[in-house]
């Protein structure tokens, strides 16, 4: 489910009566625009904007204490991002609730659009640099496994085949592949900031998401390779004894 929530544009008020038409347009513009009833559901729609917005901070807060693989440094840094962001919000909430004009609250939209990113990036930021922190500690388990296996093969004989060593070059070859994808990417996500450019925002994002999809496959088949090569050893004929 989509946490995304668009600004939706002012509500016109009603027309002016016949009577009004002596009245210069934009003074007609103005008066229908910030009507009592235009002004409430302009109001109502950033309102309702934010509180969503809150409500999701509130559930990355709760996912973030959850995420054990996270660095202390990061996770200092993502809990005093999202901290910052609920006590704006709720003070742009407050401020949103005393303006007097549309105007004034499209202007408040928009703030709590492009100065927060809540849904394009500190999401993100949260969910993604806790995938990139477990991708990175799984790549540092599967050289592990890997020097065991080579170990192994190394002291077996009749497991020391030339396809085993084949997949044992190629777990490493994929380990190298996923490392060299994700390097750098969560200190890039997290140098990332708000701004009205919500397409460069999404696309850099995106690039990082990217990076880590095509790790998860790369450390799939290093997984693969690892289980079938022990699987190997573990069929191979024993040696007879002496």
């Amino acid at each position: 489910m989509s946490f995304r929530t668009r600004l939706s544009a002012a509500a016109v008020g009603a027309l002016i009566a016949v009577g009004a038409v002596a009245l210069p347009a934009n003074a007609a513009t103005a008066s229908s625009a910030d009507s009592p009833a235009a002004l409430t559901k302009a109001k109502t729609t950033v309102t309702d904007g934010i509180t969503d917005r809150l409500t999701t901070l509130g559930k990355l807060q709760t996912a973030l204490a959850g995420y054990k693989d996270v660095p202390d440094t990061t996770r200092s840094t993502l809990t005093q991002l999202v901290s910052s962001d609920v006590s704006g919000l709720t003070a742009l909430k407050t401020k949103v609730a005393g303006e007097t004009t549309v105007a004034g609250v499209r202007a408040d939209g928009k703030a709590m659009i492009d100065d927060y990113r809540v849904y394009v990036l500190v999401a993100p930021k949260v969910h993604l640099t806790h995938v990139l922190d477990v991708e990175t500690t799984a790549l540092a388990r599967l050289v592990k496994v890997h020097d065991a296996l080579a170990d192994r093969l190394a002291k077996d004989p009749a497991a020391d085949t030339t396809a085993n060593k084949d997949l044992l070059a190629d777990m490493t070859t994929v380990i190298q592949a996923a490392d060299a994808r994700i390097d750098g990417k969560d200190a890039a996500l997290l140098a990332l900031t708000p701004g009205p450019d919500g397409k460069a925002l999404t696309a850099s994002v995106k690039d990082v998401s990217g990076a880590a999809k095509d790790a998860r496959d790369d450390i799939k088949k290093a997984v693969t390779d690892a289980k079938t090569v022990r699987a190997a050893l573990k069929n191979a004929p024993k040696a007879a004894n002496g």
